[in-house]
């Protein structure tokens, strides 16, 4: 055959970053580059180069399930085609936003693509404390101009997302409640995990052990009071959260098998392990992305088990939290989850 069919690699989910920019600075925030020393302001969004990207990325990989994030994504002209792009090789897209830059006739075009989901944090209930995690004031406002667009077009399409944090742990309760107002059935309830800007915030946002499990809790109990059912999809080690004891949240454990996990690729075509890993594994554009994860996938980073682990019976499931997150403050993969220094207050 004169032109064989090259087999396609096949990955359930990748994050793609179709830009840096963003119109937010959220204390909270994980992106890694916002956390190094001399950070300035990224690029302004760049299509030419995130089409260009696109299209080797959907050329080389069948992908089950496409999130386009950032930055902030919808800073970015002409999202709508590389939607289109992506909907065309048969995958799941969804949109991972804030939320305040959607307008009505974004919601109508994501719709009329079958987008799959639109992701957008709704961190309290309470206005200010929402716009004082994101530093701006009125985003709490357009967040909910957002979220109600695109709960009010399709039921069940808004995917609120809750970041418990200490400065919104009072209104834990009313938060999910304004959800179920939303009509939302995709929710996601996640703990502040350190990161890019996070990392100057932590000791304001971070919580003890015990002050985390009984936030969880809470959340667990408003949810089943309220017939849902949420995710949480930041890893989190079992000795700090056991999933057993949060039937109404189901928890993410980090795979480190590439080809098997939810892998990151920027609008540069940079590869990374997740969207919180700052290490780049190589580029689609000086290589094949199979070549990419057979190489990064054999180097044996990601094989050594972090000292604090070593003994423990829940490895093979827990595999020590968020290392990703490692990686942002000591600068290595071989740690466990920087949650397990915080200190434990009874």
């Amino acid at each position: 055959m004169l032109f064989a069919r090259r087999d396609k690699l096949k990955l359930g989910v990748v994050v793609f970053e179709i830009t840096d920019a963003c119109n937010q600075a959220c204390k909270f925030c994980y992106n890694h580059f916002k956390g190094c020393e001399g950070y300035c302001a990224p690029a302004a969004p760049d299509y030419a180069m995130a089409h260009r990207t696109l299209k080797r990325l959907l050329d080389e990989a069948s992908i089950a399930s496409l999130s386009l994030s950032g930055g902030e994504p919808m800073l970015m002209p002409n999202i709508h085609d590389l939607v289109l792009k992506a909907r065309f090789t048969g995958a799941n897209v969804n949109i991972l936003t804030n939320g305040t830059l959607l307008s009505d006739n974004d919601v109508k075009i994501f719709d009329d693509l079958g987008v799959g989901l639109i992701q957008i944090p709704i961190l309290s209930s309470d206005a200010q404390i929402h716009d004082a995690l994101t530093t701006i004031r009125g985003t709490w406002e357009r967040a909910m101009r957002g979220a109600r667009r695109v709960a009010e077009r399709r039921k069940g399409w808004l995917a609120p997302v809750l970041i418990i944090t200490r400065q919104n742990l009072d209104t834990i309760e009313p938060t999910l409640e304004l959800y179920a107002e939303l009509g939302a059935t995709n929710i996601l309830v996640n703990r502040f995990n350190v990161g890019g800007l996070g990392i100057g915030n932590a000791s304001e946002l971070s919580l003890s052990h015990s002050e985390l499990r009984a936030a969880f809790k809470r959340a667990d109990n408003k949810l089943k009071e309220l017939g849902l059912r949420a995710h949480s999809g930041v890893c989190t080690p079992m000795c700090v959260l056991n999933p057993k004891e949060y039937s109404n949240i189901t928890f993410t454990h980090c795979t480190t098998e590439l080809m098997s996990r939810p892998l990151t690729i920027n609008y540069r075509g940079e590869v990374r392990f997740c969207n919180h890993s700052p290490r780049v594994l190589g580029n689609i554009h000086d290589m094949p992305l199979a070549a990419i994860l057979e190489r990064s996938q054999s180097d044996g980073y990601f094989d050594k088990r972090p000292v604090e682990c070593v003994s423990c019976r829940l490895w093979e499931q827990c595999r020590g939290g968020c290392r990703a997150a490692s990686e942002q403050l000591y600068g290595t993969f071989d740690r466990v989850d920087p949650i397990l220094s915080i200190e434990n207050h009874k």
